[in-house]
Protein backbone atom coordinates (compact mmCIF):
# COMPACT_ATOMS: atom_id res chain seq x y z
CA UNK A 1 0.00 0.00 0.00
CA UNK A 2 2.80 2.39 0.87
CA UNK A 3 4.41 1.59 -2.43
CA UNK A 4 1.28 2.83 -4.25
CA UNK A 5 1.36 6.06 -2.28
CA UNK A 6 5.02 6.55 -3.01
CA UNK A 7 4.45 5.94 -6.72
CA UNK A 8 1.55 8.38 -6.71
CA UNK A 9 3.68 11.00 -4.93
CA UNK A 10 6.53 10.48 -7.42
CA UNK A 11 4.08 10.79 -10.31
CA UNK A 12 2.60 13.91 -8.82
CA UNK A 13 6.04 15.48 -8.33
CA UNK A 14 7.05 14.65 -11.90
CA UNK A 15 3.81 16.07 -13.19
CA UNK A 16 4.32 19.13 -11.03
CA UNK A 17 7.83 19.67 -12.44
CA UNK A 18 6.52 19.20 -15.98
CA UNK A 19 3.68 21.63 -15.36
CA UNK A 20 6.07 24.17 -13.82
CA UNK A 21 8.32 23.93 -16.86
CA UNK A 22 5.34 24.38 -19.19
CA UNK A 23 4.09 27.34 -17.19
CA UNK A 24 7.53 28.95 -17.36
CA UNK A 25 7.52 28.51 -21.13
CA UNK A 26 4.04 30.00 -21.34
CA UNK A 27 5.16 32.96 -19.23
CA UNK A 28 7.97 33.63 -21.69
CA UNK A 29 5.55 33.42 -24.60
CA UNK A 30 3.13 35.77 -22.84
CA UNK A 31 5.93 38.28 -22.32
CA UNK A 32 6.85 38.03 -26.00
CA UNK A 33 3.21 38.49 -26.99
CA UNK A 34 3.00 41.49 -24.71
CA UNK A 35 6.06 42.99 -26.40
CA UNK A 36 4.53 42.32 -29.81
CA UNK A 37 1.26 43.94 -28.69
CA UNK A 38 3.12 47.04 -27.51
CA UNK A 39 5.02 47.22 -30.80
CA UNK A 40 1.80 46.82 -32.81
CA UNK A 41 0.16 49.56 -30.76
CA UNK A 42 3.04 51.91 -31.58
CA UNK A 43 2.87 50.96 -35.26
CA UNK A 44 -0.88 51.54 -35.26
CA UNK A 45 -0.37 55.01 -33.77
CA UNK A 46 2.20 55.82 -36.44
CA UNK A 47 -0.10 54.53 -39.19
CA UNK A 48 -2.89 56.73 -37.82
CA UNK A 49 -0.56 59.74 -37.89
CA UNK A 50 0.49 58.92 -41.45
CA UNK A 51 -3.16 58.56 -42.44
CA UNK A 52 -3.91 62.00 -41.01
CA UNK A 53 -0.91 63.48 -42.82
CA UNK A 54 -1.97 61.89 -46.11
CA UNK A 55 -5.50 63.28 -45.71
CA UNK A 56 -4.07 66.76 -45.10
CA UNK A 57 -1.83 66.45 -48.16
CA UNK A 58 -4.79 65.31 -50.27
CA UNK A 59 -6.81 68.31 -49.11
CA UNK A 60 -3.92 70.67 -49.91
CA UNK A 61 -3.49 69.15 -53.38
CA UNK A 62 -7.23 69.44 -54.01
CA UNK A 63 -7.13 73.13 -53.09
CA UNK A 64 -4.08 73.70 -55.32
CA UNK A 65 -5.80 71.98 -58.24
CA UNK A 66 -8.94 74.09 -57.79
CA UNK A 67 -7.09 77.45 -57.77
CA UNK A 68 -6.60 77.63 -61.58
CA UNK A 69 -10.27 76.79 -62.09
CA UNK A 70 -11.29 79.60 -59.76
CA UNK A 71 -9.02 82.02 -61.62
CA UNK A 72 -10.43 80.95 -64.97
CA UNK A 73 -13.97 81.38 -63.67
CA UNK A 74 -13.04 84.87 -62.52
CA UNK A 75 -11.42 85.72 -65.86
CA UNK A 76 -14.44 84.41 -67.80
CA UNK A 77 -16.68 86.46 -65.54
CA UNK A 78 -14.71 89.60 -66.40
CA UNK A 79 -14.78 88.78 -70.12
CA UNK A 80 -18.52 88.14 -70.14
CA UNK A 81 -19.14 91.33 -68.12
CA UNK A 82 -17.01 93.34 -70.56
CA UNK A 83 -18.85 91.90 -73.56
CA UNK A 84 -22.26 92.56 -72.00
CA UNK A 85 -21.15 96.08 -71.04
CA UNK A 86 -19.90 96.69 -74.57
CA UNK A 87 -23.12 95.42 -76.12
CA UNK A 88 -25.21 97.59 -73.79
CA UNK A 89 -22.98 100.60 -74.54
CA UNK A 90 -23.28 99.97 -78.27
CA UNK A 91 -27.07 99.74 -78.04
CA UNK A 92 -27.23 102.94 -76.00
CA UNK A 93 -25.03 104.77 -78.54
CA UNK A 94 -27.24 103.53 -81.43
CA UNK A 95 -30.32 104.73 -79.59
CA UNK A 96 -28.84 108.19 -79.42
CA UNK A 97 -27.39 108.33 -75.96
CA UNK A 98 -23.94 109.75 -75.72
Amino acid sequence: MEKNYIEKIVETEQRSKSNTKRLDEHDKKLEELSDVYIALTKVNDKVDNIDNDVNEIKQDIKEIKEKPNKRMDLIWGYIVSAIIGGVIGFILIKLGMK
